[in-house]
């Protein structure tokens, strides 16, 4: 799928076939109130009200949202994220306290967190797709009987594969987890579908790795004649007086090299979604990536963290206005589709307790 598409009929009628591009509305000074004020009641009420919070910013960032003339929503009860915060509390804060004690009770915790983590994440996906919704359709996360043995075969069993291959499965790992998520997500009552990729996540992994190996060989053999002249009780070399500043420079080009993988990972994963014969495109590129991270940092550092609502309306507005959505037979015809179906479905998704375990907002 290319990087670039002719969008020119993104403004056109939905009805009529063609590509589409995201536009994000939100700005940094309509989103700081909102921001402040969630701060200020947040920090004032020990973080209970943080899901309120979390709402409150949610709903502005996907009603800022707009792909083909219509806007995103965010339908999220506060109450049902408090709730995933306690749960997350109950099982995990007896097992912190215990590991910080090392109290050997810990491990007794351990058996109650394998099993407790698939479960949570089929809960959270559940509600954060529920709670989205584009031109009155909702999302969902399948209500199938098999979905949750998939999410302990594919978040516990197969990470523990991965560990017994010393990390040979991990890209595989990855990858299957990816599909399980997408092919198990819906708009109204079609289902999103990710085309096979094992072969592109082996590759990123192979990037990562051989970046991985080289810092350390270059971080040893940098190192090794200064701890071998502190060991021997010898002077310094001379060369040792660069350590720090080549230190830097590896640990920038091993960053650079993250960056660029998850980079193109997301790229990935984006362009082999699809949703009937409606696909995404993805123009992202490392140059203006890296911008927006350094810019950003710079402006967090320079304001003490007050720019915060700028840096996340510029990140959203890059990711979402490089965003292109295809659409051969139109949106229209689509849409109405899905909402001939949707009613039983969401009736059926309303019945669950969801959760949501997300903590920022």
């Amino acid at each position: 799928m290319p990087d670039s598409v002719d969008v020119s009929n993104a403004a056109d009628s939905p009805a009529h076939g063609g590509s589409h591009a995201f536009r994000f509305h939100g700005t940094g000074r309509e989103y700081f109130p909102i921001w402040i004020v969630n701060l200020l009641l947040t920090i004032v009420t020990l973080g209970i009200y943080s899901p309120w919070a979390k709402v409150r910013s949610q709903r502005y960032f996907h009603e800022a949202t707009e792909l083909a003339g219509a806007r995103f929503g965010y339908h999220a009860r506060p109450l049902s994220i408090l709730i995933g915060r306690i749960i997350v509390l109950v099982l995990f804060v007896p097992y912190a306290i215990l590991a910080k004690i090392q109290s050997p009770y810990a491990l007794v915790y351990v058996p109650v967190l394998l099993v407790a983590g698939p479960w949570i994440i089929v809960k959270a996906l559940r509600f954060r797709l529920r709670v989205t919704s584009y031109r009155g359709v909702r999302f969902s996360f399948s209500h199938e009987a098999g979905v949750m043995a998939g999410a302990y075969i594919n978040f516990l069993g197969l990470p523990i594969l991965g560990g017994i291959t010393l990390g040979l499965l991990y890209p595989y790992v990855l990858h299957q987890q990816y599909r399980w998520m997408v092919d198990n997500s819906r708009y109204g009552a079609t289902p999103l579908r990710m085309a096979p990729a094992v072969g592109r996540f082996y590759l990123l992994g192979l990037i990562l790795a051989a970046a991985l190996l080289a810092f350390a060989a270059a971080a040893f053999a940098m190192l090794y004649p200064l701890m071998d002249a502190v060991a021997n009780h010898r002077p310094a070399p001379a060369s040792a007086q660069m350590a720090p500043f080549l230190m830097l420079v590896l640990y920038a080009g091993l960053l650079l090299v993250t960056l660029l993988v998850a980079l193109w990972l997301a790229k990935t994963v984006v362009q082999r979604l699809s949703l009937a014969d409606v696909t995404l495109s993805a123009g992202w590129q490392l140059g203006p990536v890296l911008w927006l991270y350094v810019s950003n940092g710079l402006l967090l550092l320079f304001t003490l963290g007050f720019a915060y609502p700028w840096v996340r309306c510029r990140t959203a507005r890059y990711v979402l206005e490089h965003l292109t959505v295809h659409a051969p037979t139109g949106l229209d015809s689509f849409v109405a589709g899905a909402q001939s179906d949707a009613g039983a479905f969401g009736d059926q998704a309303a019945a669950f307790f969801d959760i949501d375990v997300g903590i920022g907002f």
